[in-house]
Parts: C-alpha cells; sequence; structure tokens
C-alpha cells in the first residue's frame, strides 16, 4: 500500500542565498510521496525564480506566487491548498535531514497521532552548530497536552511548528495569526487544548539557521517584546482554563517574559506613555509575593525582577554603563 502524501509548506521571501539549500534537502527526503508547495511571498530578489526552476524539474513541487503578507499568511495558503494527508512547515533558509519526514510520518501514522515532532538544532552560517538537540535519546516518547504546556511554560517545550508534522484534517481546523508575533507558540496553544498530546523523536532531524542580524542576535524591536508579553497574557489564560496544574510553571514563564522585556527595552522608551512598559512594571511591582516565592525562578531571576521593580530606570543606566566600560577596557 502506497504510503499517504504529505504535503510540505515553504513560505519563501528574498531567501535567495539560502533557498537551493533547503529545498535540495526536501527533494532528497528518504519519504517520496510529497507535495511540495513553494509559498513566493512577494519576493523582490531571485526567490520567486528559483522556485520556478525547481517546480520546472520536479512535479512534486507546486509554487503560489502572491503578495507579501508575511510568514503566516504564507503558512495559510499553504494549509488551505494543501492536498496531503499530513502537513508539515518548513523556513526556507533552513533545512531537514533526508529522514526527517520518513521519521515523522512513522511516528504521527503509527500511533493514529494528530502532531509528531522531532528535535531541532542550531548553525550559524559559517556551519558552528550553536545549540544542540533538547535530547538525543533515539526513543519516541507520547507528551501529553498537559506536559506539553508545562514544557513550554519552562522553555524546555518546543513551539515550532518546523520540526512537526501534523495530520491534515487536523491542522485545517487552525490557521496562524496574521496579526500577532510568535505566532507558533498562539498556534501550539491552541492545538493543545483540542489534542491528546504530541508523539515526540528524541532526535535531530531538522537543523535551524541563526542568519547574521536575525532576530536572535538584532536589537531590541518593540513590536516584538510587545508580543512576548502579549503572548505570555494569553498562556496563561489558557493555563487557568485548561491546564490549572500547571499554576506555577506559568507564573514562571509569566515573570520570565516580563524580565526579559525590561532587560532589553530602552531607557528611552520607559517613559509614562509606553503603555506596555507601564503594564509591565506595575505588574512586577503588585505581584512581589508571586513571584518571590515561585520555585521555578531562579535567585538571579528574583534578584533582577526585585532590582527592576524598585529602580527600573535607575538600574538600567548604571547597567548600560557597566557595559560600556567593560566594552572599552577589552
Amino acid at each position: 500500500m502506497e504510503k499517504e502524501k504529505i504535503s510540505v509548506v515553504i513560505p519563501v521571501y528574498n531567501v535567495e542565498k539560502y533557498l537551493n539549500k533547503s529545498l535540495e534537502h526536501v527533494i532528497s527526503q528518504t519519504y517520496t510521496n510529497l507535495e511540495i508547495l513553494l509559498i513566493d511571498d512577494g519576493s523582490t530578489d531571485k526567490s520567486g525564480a528559483i522556485c520556478d526552476e525547481y517546480a520546472a524539474r520536479d512535479p512534486r513541487i507546486r509554487v503560489i506566487h502572491k503578495q507579501n503578507g508575511g510568514s503566516s499568511s504564507a503558512r495559510n495558503v499553504g494549509i488551505r491548498e494543501a492536498a496531503g494527508a499530513y502537513i508539515g512547515f518548513l523556513d526556507a533558509d533552513d533545512w531537514a535531514d533526508r529522514t526527517m519526514y520518513e521519521t515523522l510520518y512513522k511516528a504521527v501514522s503509527d500511533n493514529n497521532a494528530d502532531i509528531a515532532e522531532v528535535m531541532s538544532q542550531d548553525f550559524s552560517e559559517s556551519g558552528e552548530l550553536l545549540k544542540g538537540p533538547r535530547l538525543n535519546t533515539g526513543k519516541t516518547t507520547f507528551i501529553s497536552s498537559e506536559e506539553d504546556f508545562r514544557l513550554l511554560m519552562m522553555h524546555e517545550g518546543d513551539s515550532s511548528f518546523c520540526t512537526k508534522l501534523i495530520r491534515a484534517d487536523f491542522c485545517k481546523q487552525f490557521s496562524f495569526s496574521e496579526n500577532k508575533l510568535n505566532e507558533d507558540l498562539l498556534l501550539i496553544l491552541e492545538m493543545l487544548q483540542k489534542t491528546d498530546g504530541v508523539y515526540s523523536v528524541e532526535e535531530p532531524h531538522y537543523s535551524i539557521l541563526i542568519r547574521n542580524g536575525s532576530n536572535q542576535r538584532s536589537g531590541y524591536k518593540a513590536h516584538l517584546y510587545e508580543a512576548v508579553i502579549a503572548n505570555s497574557d494569553y498562556a496563561f489564560e489558557v493555563m487557568k482554563e485548561r491546564f490549572p496544574s500547571c499554576l506555577l510553571e506559568t507564573e514562571r514563564f509569566r515573570y520570565v517574559q516580563r524580565l526579559m522585556f525590561l532587560l532589553h527595552i530602552p531607557v528611552s522608551l520607559m517613559t509614562p506613555e509606553n503603555a506596555c512598559y507601564q503594564k509591565v512594571i506595575s505588574e512586577i511591582r503588585d505581584e512581589k509575593d508571586a513571584w518571590k516565592s515561585n520555585p521555578y525562578l531562579t535567585a538571579k531571576e528574583k534578584k533582577n525582577l526585585a532590582i527592576l521593580a524598585r529602580t527600573p530606570v535607575l538600574s538600567k543606566r548604571v547597567h548600560g554603563l557597566i557595559m560600556k566600560l567593560k566594552r572599552i577596557s577589552k
């Protein structure tokens, strides 16, 4: 019996430098019954042409050219167009190893699962391994929705959709938010409320390229950090509604996200007019008893929260001065 078709959705936007490598890894998969949907999201470089060249070479590839609407918009087009029994997502500057979809298909089909995932690892543009896989035991384990939620709240889980394969009829019930950031976390939290859990293959099969100047490496972006706060608020509501046993872990997530916001926001934006900043600093001050007693926050995190709660602007100025002196002394 022929294996079921997998639809692989790949948003493409101005990635001509990386696209060939990514596509070569997809078309070389040991699992061959693929539908590869390249969603050209209004690229202004040669990415669209590269997509068309690959489609001319491989009948499994279909290219959809659209106006720029962002990665979520492109992924949603892919979900609507997907004809496979399962749907996977890739980023066009990353790459999957040759056995990733064979591995994911076995996990999801053998267990009649909604979602299966593999481990990922991070690489620099020079090929240096920056971060290895979270787990590498070779085992396939079932993670209940409640446990997966808990892991996400502890920053130990994986919210990325690029490491996952999802049953199509389940996936098509959802869509990525096109007007909110950190959309992977938002959607996985939605899915966890509708499924029993995730089958996790504890092997690295997906490689993430940490590009120079990417969001992971670049400076403060207000809309990104404000989304961090909004998404932690949503996670807290999900916890109260579906996973109340994860209260302390979710509180920990909420305060860590607020600490990250306060550590990165420039002093120039710590003003009475900045609604998000005022909300965060008020919560840190008003909820002092909660974060001081949380067993999952480290002593260093509690110390930083205490300092920032008392004198946020002064402590940021002093820290900036110390860092500047360190740079000068090198």
